[in-house]
């Protein structure tokens, strides 16, 4: 391996934890976790406790969260560059993945420092590789906004991605953001619910969004939640014929928006300016569609 940070600095280890089963930590962890001069955590009494529960020494702790990640990544990177070993970890899982540590590790490769990923348990990847969907490609998208045009954007992003789709989502939102999802055309997409992760309850659920929203209707969703959705590829290669059904839908919404515009008074060309960013059609057909409808 080739690294070229300045060697004198300090180390910054990201350091997973378990996501549900304790049997998880791995014995290369709990060496960094022993070893390491500080380590920054999200809570540091959740961290003392896994420590506790081991029997771990450690020489200081200190906390590192989406709070106050601005202002400890300075005080963090002022030990790093004193030759000290940090570890980073979350309460659970990888840190830097839908947890603290994007900042420390951009700033850390900034002044040369080096980090050092230790592989570990993670919701994404775990749940993905059971989900029976496609592992080639896969957007993961964590956590989506609860609320307003930023969520609206993000879900109709979602909707228009080719590869799977690995999204979190806490119990109370989970009806909700199946419900957005099926208004955007996804109903027949298959879906697995993954649920409780490495825990007591783990379980998983293989339907379709339609089916999941059955389900879901009677059943509370409890626990936190990967779900892994098909993505428009692998849809429309197991259905086909739902591609020329979209297609069809599309012209239709087309033709009605244009229609209603010329019917304005607008030009052919003003409502082709208007339109063609929203609508994945070629700009000459698109422009053809529009002269069509023009009386």
């Amino acid at each position: 391996m080739t690294y070229l940070g300045n060697k004198e600095k300090g180390l910054l280890y990201l350091v997973p934890t378990p996501i549900g089963n304790e049997q998880d930590m791995s014995p290369r962890a709990l060496v960094v976790l022993a070893e390491a001069d500080l380590i920054a955590c999200e809570d540091t009494r959740v961290t003392a406790g896994l420590l506790a529960d081991r029997g771990l020494p450690f020489k200081e702790l200190i906390s590192y969260h989406d709070h106050n990640e601005q202002a400890r990544s300075e005080l963090i990177l002022r030990f790093l560059q004193e030759g000290k070993t940090v570890a980073l970890v979350s309460d659970a899982g990888m840190p830097a993945i839908s947890d603290p540590g994007e900042i420390l590790v951009k700033k850390s490769l900034e002044e040369g420092i080096k980090v050092c990923a230790l592989p570990g348990p993670n919701a994404a990847i775990t749940a993905l590789a059971a989900s029976g969907l496609s592992t080639r490609y896969f957007h993961f998208e964590g956590f989506i906004p609860a609320s307003g045009k930023e969520r609206k954007d993000r879900l109709s992003y979602l909707a228009h991605l080719a590869p799977t789709i690995i999204i979190y989502e806490a119990p109370h939102r989970l009806l909700k953001s199946l419900k957005d999802l099926a208004e955007l055309g996804l109903s027949r997409r298959k879906i697995c619910l993954a649920r409780e992760l490495s825990k007591r309850y783990e379980s998983y659920l293989y339907l379709t969004l339609e089916e999941a929203l059955s389900y879901y209707a009677k059943e509370k969703p409890r626990g936190e939640y990967v779900v892994v959705l098909e993505g428009r590829e692998e849809f429309f290669t197991r259905l086909p014929e739902a591609l020329a059904e979209e297609k069809e839908q599309e012209l239709a919404a087309l033709r009605k928006e244009a229609k209603s515009l010329l019917a304005e008074g607008l030009s052919p060309r003003s409502v082709l300016s208007l339109l063609q960013k929203y609508y994945d059609l070629p700009k000459n057909d698109l422009y053809r569609e529009i002269q069509s409808l023009n009386p």
